[in-house]
């Protein structure tokens, strides 16, 4: 599987979690603590308009439609928790340039270590109702199991996920479906160092997760 864009996640254990806004607050300040926030960061939140895009697929010539967000402007985290507090979904996030003091894990281009500077998003989702969190590239029909972003009904469930690299076959327990989640979002074609395991994530913002959020976090990723 070829993956241009890479983004890594963090699933919390119980699929119907929706944090207090209080506690997004906490969570993006805290990676600023840390060093581990986007460089020169632009805080962008998004939430659904009702109106439909449309748009015509170059490559079948069919019509296809999507919901379309509108932006809301908020300055700063603290005018942030009184514009999401009622909303049920949402994209709220730190949009900027890596590396961080912290960076999330070392990221590789063609394999090389990276050495130069790249854009980097760290963004908090939140949906009315649970989504698949598996990614299985061009292979999403591995039990039926909805492609990433669909709606999964499952209670909680294994999540499954395609090595970005060997195409070998990585399973993540209580992790299938989740309303709410963190994405790690870097430049194209950048990839992490990734074994048999998707727990890459660096501890010290591991830690800083479990801690905003009061539940503990599995890691997986998708691309774009």
């Amino acid at each position: 599987m070829i993956v241009e864009q890479y983004v890594h996640t963090l699933i919390p254990n119980d699929p119907r979690f929706s944090p207090m806004a209080k506690q997004i607050v906490h969570f993006l300040e805290g990676l600023s603590a840390l060093g581990a926030a986007p460089l020169n960061p632009e805080l962008l939140v998004l939430k659904p308009s009702g109106r439909l895009r449309t748009f015509t697929d170059p490559m079948t010539g069919e019509t296809r439609s999507f919901p379309a967000n509108d932006r809301v402007t908020v300055k700063s985290t603290a005018d942030l928790a009184p514009t999401i507090d009622v909303l049920q979904h949402y994209y709220v996030a730190l949009e900027g340039q890596g590396p961080p003091r912290l960076p999330p894990f070392p990221l590789y281009f063609e394999d090389a270590p990276l050495t130069r500077n790249y854009g980097f998003t760290v963004a908090c989702c939140l949906r009315p109702e649970p989504v698949s969190m598996s990614d299985l590239g061009d292979e999403q029909t591995e039990g039926e199991i909805p492609s990433f972003g669909e709606a999964y009904r499952a209670q909680r469930g294994t999540a499954l996920f395609r090595h970005p690299v060997t195409d070998e076959l990585i399973e993540v327990t209580d992790a299938g479906c989740a309303r709410f989640w963190v994405e790690f979002e870097f430049g194209k074609w950048l990839l992490p160092r990734i074994g048999s395991s998707l727990e890459i994530l660096d501890p010290t913002i591991t830690e800083l997760v479990t801690v905003s959020f009061a539940l503990p976090f599995a890691q997986g990723f998708h691309h774009l």
